[in-house]
């Protein structure tokens, strides 16, 4: 019984969760684009989805690991991400602006061109 309702307990938060976010989601664009400064920065925080390893989003934004992990640093700090070491980075604020998405299927349609 106590599982069951721990169940329904996780399953609520996490629709109030994704409210909260839809709800703020402008104030929270606003919070990010003070690190995710650039639009490398922007497809950084699209990448970062708890799978990538750093080299990997360096890979495909072809920049250095050591600029990925600065800029995951910056997010750990303002509370955005977590880094573990030897592990994916991964955002705690699950939510990407919609125009960031876009910044990254341009870079992969252009290198579908080449």
């Amino acid at each position: 019984m106590s599982s069951e309702i721990n169940e329904l307990i996780l399953k609520e938060l996490r629709k109030i969760s994704k409210m909260f976010i839809l709800v703020h989601a402008e104030s929270i664009e606003k919070e990010l684009e003070k690190i995710a400064n650039t639009d490398k920065r922007k497809i950084m925080w699209v990448l970062i989805d708890g799978k990538r390893m750093s080299k990997d989003i360096a890979e495909v934004l072809k920049v250095s690991e050591e600029a990925v992990n600065k800029f995951l640093r910056k997010l750990s700090v303002a509370g955005f991400a977590t880094n573990p070491k030897g592990k994916p980075p991964k955002r705690i604020i699950d939510y990407v602006p919609p125009a960031w998405i876009e910044l990254l299927n341009k870079l992969e349609e252009g290198e579908e061109n080449k």
